[in-house]
This record gives C-alpha cells, sequence and structure tokens, in this order.
C-alpha cells in the first residue's frame, strides 16, 4: 500500500484556519498523517524578493519551495493541502485508492490534484459530469491526465516521492518569472514537462464563499460563482444546496437576447426531453 506524508501549510496569525483544520482532520481520522506546515507570509518579506507576484501568491510560491526543500529525501508520497480545503468524508480510504490506483494506472504521475479550477465550456461540463455519474453508480473516483484540460489551483496535491527532486527543481527561484506558482505549472504540465493527473469528481473541495482566503483574498461575484460551480464538482457535494447558491448568486445578471436563445438551448439539451439525432 503507498503511503504519504501530509502537511497542511497555515500562517502563524491564522490560529483560526489551524483550529478548523485540527478539527477537520480528527473528524475525518487523519490527525496521525498530517502536520502543519509554518506559511510563508508574503507581507514580511524584504526588497530581495521584489516581483511582479502579488504578495500572497508570492508566499504560497516560497512555502512550497521551503515543503519540498524540508523534505526532499523522503521515501513517502507528500500530500500538500492549503488550510481551508475541505476533506471528504471518508478521505483515509479515498487517498488510499487513489495511490493505488495511481500505482497500477499512472506509474509515470508525478503530481496528482485533488481538485482544480473547472473551464466552464459546454464540453468539458459533459466529459466531467459523465464521470460524475459513473462515480454516482459505481463508488470509483478516477483518474484523469491533466495534460489535456485547463487546470489551475494547488489547494490540494499529491506528490510522487519519487518526484520531489524534479518538482523542488522545477520551481525553486521560479517565482521571479512572476505567474503565480499554479500557473506555473500548469505550463509545464502543458508542455509535457510534469506528468499531472486529476481526481474525478474532485476528492477534495474549497470552502464555501464565506470564508476568506489568506490568499485568494476576499472574492467578487464572478469569483464567488466559478467557485460555486467549482465546488459542485466535490464527490460528497451537495448539489440541491450549490444550485440554490448559484440562483442566488445569479439573480440579478442580465444577458442578451442571443445570449438567452444559447442558453435555453442548452438547457434543453441537457434536459430529460432531449432526443438524439
Amino acid at each position: 500500500m503507498p503511503t504519504f506524508r501530509g502537511f497542511f501549510i497555515n500562517l502563524d496569525r491564522n490560529k483560526a484556519r489551524l483550529e478548523s483544520m485540527t478539527k477537520q482532520l480528527a473528524e475525518v481520522g487523519m490527525s496521525d498523517r498530517y502536520e502543519r506546515f509554518p506559511a510563508v507570509d508574503g507581507r514580511t518579506l524584504g526588497a530581495e524578493y521584489a516581483a511582479t507576484l502579488d504578495r500572497g501568491a508570492l508566499g504560497l510560491w516560497l512555502t512550497h519551495e521551503r515543503l519540498l526543500s524540508a523534505n526532499k529525501s523522503s521515501d513517502a508520497h507528500l500530500h500538500l493541502l492549503e488550510d481551508d480545503t475541505v476533506l471528504p468524508k471518508d478521505a483515509a480510504a479515498c487517498f488510499a485508492d487513489l495511490l493505488a490506483q495511481a500505482e497500477t494506472d499512472c506509474p509515470d504521475w508525478d503530481v496528482i490534484l485533488t481538485e482544480m479550477f473547472v473551464d466552464m465550456s459546454f464540453s468539458m461540463f459533459r466529459l466531467l459530469a459523465k464521470w460524475k455519474e459513473e462515480y454516482q453508480q459505481e463508488g470509483k473516483v478516477r483518474l484523469l491526465p491533466v495534460k489535456s484540460y485547463p487546470s489551475a489551483g494547488t489547494t490540494s496535491l499529491f506528490i510522487n516521492a519519487k518526484s520531489i527532486g524534479k518538482y523542488l527543481g522545477m520551481i525553486e527561484g521560479r517565482w521571479t518569472d512572476g505567474a503565480p506558482i499554479d500557473l506555473f505549472l500548469r505550463g509545464q504540465i502543458n508542455r509535457g514537462f510534469l506528468n499531472a493527473y486529476i481526481t474525478v469528481p474532485f476528492a477534495t473541495t474549497l470552502p464555501d464563499n464565506s470564508i476568506e482566503s489568506d490568499i485568494r483574498g476576499g472574492l467578487d461575484v464572478s469569483h464567488k460563482v466559478v467557485s460555486e460551480y467549482r465546488r459542485a464538482w466535490f464527490k460528497d457535494a451537495d448539489l440541491t444546496k450549490s444550485a440554490r447558491e448559484m440562483r442566488r448568486l445569479t439573480a440579478t445578471a442580465k444577458v442578451s437576447s442571443l445570449t438567452e436563445c444559447y442558453l435555453e438551448a442548452v438547457k434543453f439539451v441537457l434536459s430529460d426531453q432531449w432526443v438524439q439525432f
């Protein structure tokens, strides 16, 4: 059975997040598998860290560097969590199954994302919906290659023990390029330099919109809509609640008549009345 060491990154000043994550890990029976790793507070860094990145994103990047450097000799896989990540109720069994599946079906894996930004295209929706329907029937979370799809986000990722040095070497010092770490990694994945997979449906998710992120800050309505849609692909998602929240967020949005025609057509194609021809 593949083993892993878990870390959740947490700013020293954020005691509430520490308490919340500690409680959540206890509730899913995984307190002994994870430890806190002190996050770099980008706002306290000196002029030697001058970069076009905002300070929150810079702190996250440097935290990844330091965590990987501290564990570069690990013989176990690593699991990195942001401290507001929501875990599934069956986290222990789910993560064990994912790593066993990766070992058998994806032996080339470097990283496994358990949640990511979702492209809101119709084709992406149909693909994810198909996989989620299969999960509801079979109860099995699957792994898909990330290279085939737009991706962003490092809220939760596994790093193969054999790839720790590779990952560290890839990101070390590259914060000077000016891109957030998730977009930098997407470029490496798209170019084939990093073998990444995503769990479908997502094995973790974002916190609800009422929780402000230390990295992302407060969210405007557009970000809240995207985040709610993203949460809908979590394997334990309450879809009735998500749909209700989406209706609330979009209640005052106006679209053109042409856009309304398109949306109604798509709605019908996805309905129980649609007949393929």
